[in-house]
């Protein structure tokens, strides 16, 4: 699961017709460039989630693209200079299991009732995937504005396919939508149960677009909390992951002080980007192999 939040918490993704277009056409295309699969989205006004699955291992490459583009876009759009998305990278949480894939995409596409924005999840108007059967592609035609001019080479049409979640393969066509849509109607019940239980009524579609770009929630952001790695139900599970983790940063620190040192015959763990690609340093999945993940 991946999530991007703008600057400051900004409504800058508050969303009209336009940002909708703008955000499910750059989806698509980097998708495409990427080779990555997307298995459900939802863009908030200030920030955005996504469920995907990284073929080929170049998600810096796709957010890099997507994200530069969206607030390029987004900035002429709004008048805008300064910086769209907030410091730092974006948020990636690996989904364990199959289980936890669902319920991260529930989660996903809930989040305009958890926010107390609409009542029902197919009500919101942004960018969502809650309108869309697995297996669906939609073409979307490039933008008009002031950034996409006449002899722009992104192309005129590109094309999403809204993918099966992995894990959930066997099932027939339409039961996986249909197990969404029903875990979705158990948790929008519990959300409303929520709100009304605290006195909480829903700003509505119609109040959405009165919030000033510029602004931001009154609500006072957490600080200094966990910034998870993994996500997952099952503690067993959940623990190898982050021992695979743990190894990697150990394994990762040992060549790069390496390679620091001079010595740039340093092989890096498998799953190394930065280095990989910027300075071509070696990189080995049987580093990870040879050195396994301390007992738990």
């Amino acid at each position: 699961m991946i999530s991007r939040r703008c600057e400051k918490r900004r409504f800058l993704l508050r969303p009209d017709s336009y940002v909708t277009q703008v955000f499910l056409y750059l989806l698509a295309y980097a998708a495409r460039e990427s080779n990555i699969l997307i298995h459900g989205f939802v863009s908030m006004s200030n920030h955005f989630h996504l469920v995907l699955t990284d073929l080929d291992g170049v998600l810096p490459m796709f957010m890099e693209q997507f994200d530069g583009l969206l607030a390029r876009v987004l900035n002429a759009y709004r008048g805008r200079w300064e910086s769209f998305f907030a410091p730092g990278s974006y948020s990636m949480v690996r989904l364990a299991t199959a289980e936890d894939r669902l319920a991260k995409l529930v989660y996903i596409l809930v989040n305009p009732v958890a926010a107390g924005l609409v009542d029902h999840a197919r009500r919101w108007t942004g960018a969502t995937s809650i309108r869309w059967r697995f297996g669906e592609t939609r073409a979307l035609a490039r933008p008009g504005g002031s950034f996409f001019r006449p002899a722009s080479q992104l192309p005129e049409k590109v094309g999403l396919m809204l993918s099966p979640l992995p894990g959930f393969e066997q099932r027939a066509s339409g039961e996986l939508d249909e197990l969404v849509r029903q875990r979705v109607i158990e948790r929008e019940t519990e959300l409303r149960a929520e709100h009304q239980a605290q006195g909480k009524s829903y700003l509505g579609m119609d109040g959405v677009p009165r919030c000033d770009p510029e602004d931001s929630p009154e609500t006072r952001e957490p600080r200094r909390r966990l910034n998870p790695r993994v996500a997952g139900a099952e503690a067993e599970v959940r623990m190898g992951l982050l021992g695979e983790w743990t190894t990697f940063t150990r394994l990762y620190r040992r060549a790069w002080l390496q390679w620091r040192a001079g010595d740039h015959a340093a092989v890096f763990p498998d799953g190394t980007w930065l280095m990989r690609v910027r300075h071509g340093a070696a990189c080995s999945s049987s580093a990870l192999a040879a050195h396994p993940p301390p007992p738990s």
